[in-house]
């Protein structure tokens, strides 16, 4: 006996492969890196950064600035203490050193007095 399902038919096939393929797609342009960096030199200074990326405990500090659990009467909430990654800058090129001039200083009556 023939199948008669939607599901048989050819373009119901290729639709779900295509949204198949677009769930892989996305993963991999929004997954994690593997390595994280602050722009340095070279770089503009926006960037996007993973919440997971910042910090070890990011749901536990965000779920204290947004005040969630602070009315709960039952449970006292547990003092949150920020586990801060520190992440490393990525430079495009070695800046080089500033030289400063001595300070410009002005002494009074060296001009011409225009009259």
């Amino acid at each position: 006996m023939a199948d008669t399902r939607n599901k048989s038919q050819r373009g119901d096939y290729e639709l779900e492969q295509s949204v198949n393929f677009g769930q892989i797609d996305y993963r991999l342009k929004y997954g994690s890196p593997v390595n994280t960096y602050l722009p340095g030199n070279g770089l503009i200074g926006q960037c996007n950064i993973s919440r997971t990326n910042l910090a070890n405990n990011s749901c536990d500090i965000e779920s204290m600035l947004r005040g969630i659990g602070s009315s709960n009467m039952v449970f006292k909430q547990p003092d949150v203490v920020p586990d801060i990654r520190r992440l490393k800058q990525l430079d495009l090129y070695e800046s080089q050193s500033t030289f400063m001039p001595d300070p410009l200083v002005v002494h009074k009556n060296q001009r011409p007095n225009w009259q």
